[in-house]
């Protein structure tokens, strides 16, 4: 059923027909033309770059720096405080946005104007990024390449599996931070982005093992010495490529320093994207997370292995 569904949609494109989207919310969107396409959300973009359409990007949301060019492209703001006028100055006939972006009226008002608006689905999860790929590149007529990226996403997790298979012993203990204030420790639990990337990775996170199932949502700040009970054996942190990171100012966070991560210098740092974008890499992200905590020791730093200075 699914080739046939692909095989219409190509012949559609073929023909220089409009093309017809189901997006995140249910709600089928008519796609009249992918020529300018302003996009919202790092993993967005990301496909997009790999799909080979980043020609098309005419506008990036704050978060897109992959592929690099779109740096260079107008920012129409936060995905969730989008600016209609900065959106429609682009003369965009397609917006692409991750299902939470925003706000809603914004969203009405590049309908109004005539603009296709597709809210694509971002479920945190391996079938969620296969979704995503594929709404994408149904919307931007690359259905092939599509396929071609979900192929390379599974070759990917087949060789995390194989190493988790492989491997002896418990499941290492980590604890994700997300070092926004020397002052406080920000501690990411069930629900934060990209916390999910530790268990795909084949380890445990030290936080929930102590606190127990949802007893920390999102990202809260913790007392130092909660986070020593956490007894994390590797501390992960995100990192943003465009701003200043040291391992120092991770030690330095109230606590971290007297866990047995903080005692063995046991710190993984990777790229904010490629960490909790889960977008096409998330596979890859997961296998080299694996490597970092499993087979590698002291600090780690894993940038995005498409981003570019």
């Amino acid at each position: 059923m699914r080739l046939i569904a692909l095989s219409l949609l190509l012949l559609g494109l073929a023909l220089g027909q409009p093309v017809r989207v189901t997006d995140a919310t249910g709600r089928e969107v008519e796609v009249r033309s992918s020529e300018r396409i302003v996009s919202v959300g790092g993993s967005i973009s990301e496909i997009l770059g790999r799909l080979g359409v980043a020609d098309r990007i005419v506008a990036r949301d704050t978060g897109s720096y992959i592929p690099p060019q779109v740096v260079r492209k107008p920012d129409v703001g936060l995905f969730f405080r989008l600016n209609a006028e900065a959106i429609l100055a682009q003369r965009p006939t397609l917006v692409l946005a991750v299902s939470e972006a925003g706000p809603p009226p914004v969203l009405e008002q590049l309908r109004r104007a005539g603009v296709s608006v597709v809210l694509v689905p971002d479920e945190p999860t391996v079938e969620g990024v296969k979704r995503k790929i594929r709404t994408v590149a149904a919307a931007v007529g690359q259905v092939a390449r599509g396929e071609d990226l979900v192929r390379a996403l599974e070759r990917d997790l087949l060789a995390l599996r194989s190493k988790i298979l492989v491997r002896r012993g418990p499941e290492a203990r980590v604890l994700y931070l997300y070092p926004r204030d020397p002052r406080n420790t920000f501690v990411c639990g069930e629900e934060a982005s990209g916390a999910g990337l530790i268990a795909l990775a084949g380890a445990q996170s030290a936080v929930k093992k102590v606190q127990g199932p949802g007893a920390v949502r999102g990202c809260v700040s913790l007392t130092a010495e909660a986070v020593v009970a956490a007894r994390p054996e590797v501390i992960l942190v995100p990192f943003f490529p465009d701003q200043p990171f040291s391992f120092e100012a991770v030690l330095r966070l109230p606590g971290v320093a007297e866990t047995p991560a903080g005692k063995a210098g046991r710190i993984v740092a990777m790229d904010v994207t490629y960490l909790s974008g889960y977008g096409y890499t998330v596979g890859k992200a997961a296998l080299d997370l694996h490597v970092a905590i499993y087979e590698k020791s002291g600090q780690v730093l894993i940038p995005h292995p498409d981003f570019r200075r």
